[in-house]
């Protein structure tokens, strides 16, 4: 792979914006029309909807949208020692990262008779979205299931799209275990949302859902967040983009490594690194080289 190494102060305003540019989407298509009727039939049909929907956007027939006591038996064997151990200390790092952000409770009478205070509060129930369209998202889980149990939210609701042979991917599975969460729902896309955000037979309602997701999942986020029956959304998300900027002083390796964490998400995602070293600019690059070798994704990462 060869990528250019582009001196800024030797760009023109043109080739700056050029070198900045967002990937354009490779198509168009109306997502807001398919997503209401999607949302729609949710509502109206539940749990008949749903399986209708996996079979035809994930090839998979189920029996039950319920993650079985037998999958959450068989999750752990079928992670390897080491992803195990590399999420368990996944886990760990983010929860002590947010366990740092709690609120220190504050009451004070900022007049006499005016008592002011910040407290905390769960939400009574989250839903948890963690994609699988073309690789799985542990991460996903992981960077919203902590928060939701340090907080001690009553009810946590992860869905999560299953593979053809019915399963979702026992990593996902593996990190809600570790984060106590019970309720775990093979459904994906938009319609895994409208599930949450209403309620149906099998899947709890929830009052606000987390979590990334292609075009579909935010345009559904987006659109029950304007229901006052609906659920309230995290934010929208976007394809995949980072900007990694770094001095002499920075390792090429873990430089490397966190732009491929996101170029591998899709191809439209967008990683920019910017740097005061030509050196560093050098052993990036051959970082890349290096580490693209080693990906299952190589080609999506390109």
């Amino acid at each position: 792979m060869t990528l250019p190494v582009l001196r800024w102060s030797e760009l023109s305003t043109r080739d700056r914006l050029l070198a900045l540019q967002r990937p354009v989407p490779s198509r168009a298509v109306n997502v807001a029309e398919d997503v209401a009727r999607i949302v729609h039939d949710v509502r109206v049909h539940g749990d008949a909807t749903l399986f209708a929907l996996t079979e035809k956007f994930d090839g998979a027939t189920l029996s039950s949208l319920r993650v079985s006591q037998e999958e959450w038996d068989s999750a752990e064997s079928e992670v390897s020692l080491d992803a195990r151990d590399a999420l368990a200390v996944a886990v760990a790092n983010v929860r002590r990262f947010h366990e740092a952000q709690r609120f220190v409770p504050i009451e004070m009478e900022t007049s006499p008779g005016v008592l002011c205070e910040r407290i905390e509060r769960p939400l009574r129930a989250v839903g948890l979205y963690v994609p699988a369209g073309s690789a799985p998202l542990p991460s996903a889980a992981i960077m919203s299931a902590v928060p939701a149990q340090i907080m001690g939210c009553p009810v946590r609701v992860l869905c999560s799209p299953p593979h053809r042979n019915g399963r979702i991917h026992p990593a996902v599975l593996l990190v809600a275990r570790m984060c106590g969460i019970t309720e775990v729902f093979k459904v994906g896309g938009a319609q895994a949302i409208a599930a949450m955000a209403y309620g149906t037979a099998t899947i709890p309602k929830v009052d606000k859902v987390f979590g990334p997701g292609n075009a579909w999942v935010t345009s559904a986020k987006q659109q029950v967040s304007q229901d006052p029956h609906g659920a309230a959304l995290d934010l929208p998300a976007g394809p995949s983009e980072v900007l990694v900027i770094a001095d002499h002083t920075a390792r090429a390796d873990f430089v490397a490594s966190d732009l491929l964490a996101q170029a591998e998400h899709d191809p439209r995602s967008h990683v920019v690194f910017v740097t005061t070293s030509h050196d560093l600019a050098l052993q990036v690059l051959q970082q890349l080289t290096t580490q693209l070798g080693q990906l299952s994704r190589r080609e999506i990462a390109e």
